[in-house]
């Protein structure tokens, strides 16, 4: 397949301020259900959708936010919308939050992460997923 013949994913943020474009197919998928990806997002769980970090285009880079040692949220400077996560530990990847591209019906989440802190309310999480607790 050629990279023009590659599908092309758009998104962007709340405002429209920042934009991306994905060209390929991701290499993974995640709800995650850590606390901190709850206080960035304001949800009860965070899906994201993993790139190659070169598949990822911007016609504005996200600002990002060090939210732990190595690890960064991208969001938009204007209206606050979360983005993307990342770490330098795999730099070669970039996690794209699943509600901010245009259509996100084309992806599904391989992996729940974090189950140990998932709130009471996902207590019965599809079971057709991978569970992995990254700590505890």
């Amino acid at each position: 397949m050629s990279p023009t013949d590659s599908p092309l994913h758009s998104g962007g943020c709340l405002c429209g301020a920042v934009r991306f474009c994905v060209s390929g197919e991701p290499t993974g998928g995640n709800h995650c259900h850590c606390g901190m990806c709850r206080k960035d997002s304001g949800s009860g769980v965070s899906t994201f959708v993993t790139f190659p970090a070169n598949a990822v285009t911007w016609d504005r880079n996200p600002t990002d936010y060090e939210s732990s040692p190595g690890k960064y949220r991208g969001f938009c400077p204007k209206c606050g919308s979360s983005l993307t996560w990342r770490s330098v530990e795999d730099a070669n990847t970039i996690d794209l939050r699943l509600g901010s591209f245009d259509d996100p019906t084309p992806f599904k989440a391989q992996k729940h992460l974090w189950i140990s802190t998932a709130l009471s309310g996902f207590s019965k999480i599809d079971p057709d997923i991978d569970h992995f607790d990254q700590g505890s």
